[in-house]
């Protein structure tokens, strides 16, 4: 990605924009969003002055070694995984893995760095001390002022790192309590269409699943472009389907408007529509969710301060242990300075929820419900006509079991005269792509037929 950056603004993946400086206007600095990376690394970035985010932008992208690691931070957790999180043995087990720690190796340099300076302040000590610096060298141990800085400002730091750490993981708690209500909210719509839907529409139910599980890959792919949409729908949408997702400028937003479009060409009761269009309107508010906290971070003004009151800190603690510690002044300095840069390295990685967010884990878990549902709707239907328990119209019978590869079930309600079926339902909704690039239902499947009944009856037991 070739982009200019705000000085001090470092990327944290190839999906966030690029900030470029732009001319002072009336004394203020005004900022020119950038768009994301283009298919092409060379070309150049296109101005974005709304500063919306497009799915176009987020393509594949060689990544630096400490943004690649952060999908081992994507955990999972089943019965076994909390045994052992739980185990009396994990404190022993997790000192003997701080080298594999990831953490530990993003905050490396820093911890370098203050490695390096108790080793100058060690060196030269000792070298002042065994008379081994010509004439004229200071000692630069003990020193009151650095002991007085430390000592003073040592409350103020974990203040910063505490408000740090906790204003991080409330981002990423809030995008977690998202993901977790999209799961929740798929498998409601498809329940309240494999029920609200006609038992003859059979089509329109496969397409709502279909579309469902899109939105949901295409939003995860909006925030973690690590793969493409073709080879994550590939065996979810139709080829015209897929292309015309992919073409599209912003993909969640337009996997929205298919299921929107697949629920209006049903002919049901408007509470219904209504009750199925909330969700809908639940999958744009976790949408905007996503894209405020991928688009607002922390006041950078804060995050900045933190970093160079702790890098400061921790460079000028040697000076300050020296006359305590002597030459272990090396190993404890460092290991101060790996606890402090762990702690912000944490707050950094939790600021940006969705590089370790196991989102291909919720995806994965909605497609699986989704099409469960809607293979358990046609089951359902078929044991209980069979059973007596519901009236099925001969057409609708004949789609279920044509659907579900089964013969045609019980339509002749419960024995008892009160469950007659009636009418010949004929409508299917069939979905068509348009010129529009838009899913409507064909012109046939749109009239509602006016004999299709679905009559329940449940037999006294």
């Amino acid at each position: 990605m070739s982009s200019a950056v705000l000085r001090g603004t470092q990327m944290r993946g190839p999906c966030l924009p690029a900030r470029a400086p732009a001319p002072r206007l009336l004394g203020r600095t005004r900022l020119v969003v950038k768009a994301n990376a283009a298919k092409d690394p060379n070309a150049p970035i296109q101005s974005n002055p709304l500063g919306s985010l497009s799915s176009q932008g987020n393509v594949v992208a060689p990544l630096p070694r400490s943004e690649a690691a952060r999908k081992y931070f994507r955990t999972v957790y089943d019965f076994p995984q909390w045994q052992t999180h739980r185990s009396q043995f994990r404190l022993v087990k997790r000192l003997f893995t701080i080298p594999q720690s990831h953490v530990i190796q993003n905050a490396l340099p820093s911890i370098s760095w203050v490695g390096f300076v108790s080793l100058f302040v060690a060196g030269y000590m000792y070298g002042y001390d065994q008379g081994m610096l010509p004439e004229g060298f200071p000692a630069i141990s003990p020193n009151g002022s650095c002991s007085a800085f430390i000592s003073n400002t040592s409350v103020a730091l974990s203040l910063l790192l505490v408000f740090r750490t906790n204003s991080s993981y409330g981002r990423w708690d809030e995008a977690r309590k998202m993901w977790g209500g999209l799961l929740n909210r798929s498998r409601d719509i498809m329940r309240q269409g494999a029920t609200c839907f006609p038992d003859d529409q059979v089509e329109a139910k496969k397409a709502l699943a279909r579309w469902t599980v899109a939105f949901a890959r295409a939003l995860r792919i909006h925030f973690q472009p690590e793969v493409t949409i073709e080879s994550e729908l590939k065996n979810i949408l139709t080829p015209a389907e897929l292309e015309m997702l992919a073409r599209s400028q912003h993909r969640p937003v337009r996997a929205i408007h298919a299921i929107s479009q697949i629920i209006q060409s049903v002919p049901m009761s408007s509470i219904h529509q209504q009750q199925m269009s909330l969700n809908l309107t639940f999958f744009h508010d976790v949408l905007g969710g996503c894209e405020r906290l991928l688009r607002a971070p922390i006041p950078v003004s804060y995050t900045r301060h933190t970093a160079r009151f702790l890098f400061a800190w921790l460079t000028l603690l040697p000076f300050a242990l020296y006359g305590t510690c002597g030459v272990g002044v090396i190993p404890v300095c460092t290991g101060i300075a790996a606890v402090l840069c762990g702690i912000e390295e944490i707050g950094v990685q939790c600021e940006e929820p969705f590089g370790i967010l196991p989102l291909d884990v919720i995806c994965n878990r909605i497609q699986a419900d989704v099409m469960a549902t809607l293979k358990d709707d046609a089951d359902t239907k078929i044991i209980l006509a069979e059973a007596g328990l519901i009236s099925l119209a001969p057409s609708a019978a004949a789609a279920i079991a044509a659907a579900n590869g089964n013969g045609a079930p019980a339509t002749n309600g419960n024995g008892n005269g009160n469950g007659a079926a009636n009418g010949n339902g004929n409508g299917v909704a069939v979905v068509q792509q348009q010129p529009n690039n838009t899913i409507v239902p064909s012109a046939a499947a749109a009239q509602p037929s006016p004999q299709k009944t679905l009559q329940v009856s449940i037999s006294p037991r």
